[in-house]
């Protein structure tokens, strides 16, 4: 049913990339002191890869542009970049994915095996914020449990009018969610998270491009010049 396109949304805000690809000379991360960049200190909790690799995120693909080894369950990377972004932390002989933005500052994150889309970052106000929305956002999408297995039953009796009983209560959902995205962006329109949270939006499976543009128009002028921001601009310029 279409209107299961929420999980993929909020697959999104958790864990928008899956693809590893080669390696690439990327120009808007490099070394610098931590004066006017970022350090990060990371910490693994129950698990113990060797290594571990920052990755660029680029539509659904992964580039690896630094590795750190793991001394003591501890690693580090120092280094600048022109706009706050998210960024992915990839593990040595580990499939597993932590996303998360990378701000000029210094900050902590430690991940741990059970919970590595969600670790605990300190020190960084951008990826508090980021939480802050996706536990708001949570509280919407626990809605969807209770309908998933109605949904099912539903289906596999073939009740029609189950069915579109259902679809209706996804619909009031799937407002609800966007009104409240919508109105984060609004309050937040001078912050990074309210591009990102945007850029998301024309990932889904069913986009309101007027919508989209209108939430983007209110966008301050600093965060339009974000790469997320940019990536919303191309879009609008094609539809």
């Amino acid at each position: 049913m279409k209107h299961f396109f929420l999980l993929g949304i909020f697959c999104i805000i958790i864990y928008s990339c899956k693809k590893n690809v080669s390696q690439i000379d990327l120009p808007n991360i490099s070394k610098a002191s931590t004066l006017n960049g970022f350090e990060i200190k990371g910490t693994l909790e129950n698990f113990y890869p060797e290594k571990v690799y920052l990755n660029k995120i680029i539509e659904d693909s992964f580039y690896k542009i630094d590795s750190a080894q793991i001394q003591n369950n501890n690693f580090s990377f120092i280094g600048i970049v022109e706009f706050p972004e998210r960024f992915a932390i990839t593990f040595e002989n580990y499939s597993s994915i932590t996303l998360f933005i990378i701000e000029n500052t210094q900050f902590e994150i430690i991940i741990n095996s059970e919970t590595i889309n969600d670790p605990i970052i300190i020190g960084s106000s951008l990826n508090n914020k980021l939480f802050e929305y996706k536990v708001e956002a949570k509280t919407i999408f626990k809605k969807i449990d209770y309908l998933f297995p109605k949904f099912q039953k539903a289906r596999l009796e073939n009740d029609v009018d189950k069915l579109a009983e259902i679809s209706e209560e996804m619909k009031k959902i799937e407002k609800e969610f966007t009104n409240f995205s919508n109105n984060y962006i609004l309050q937040n329109k001078e912050s990074y998270i309210a591009a990102m949270i945007l850029r998301d939006q024309i990932k889904s499976t069913t986009i309101d491009t007027l919508q989209i543009k209108k939430t983007y128009d209110i966008l301050s002028s600093e965060i339009k010049k974000s790469p997320d921001a940019k990536i919303i601009a191309s879009f609008l310029n094609l539809h």
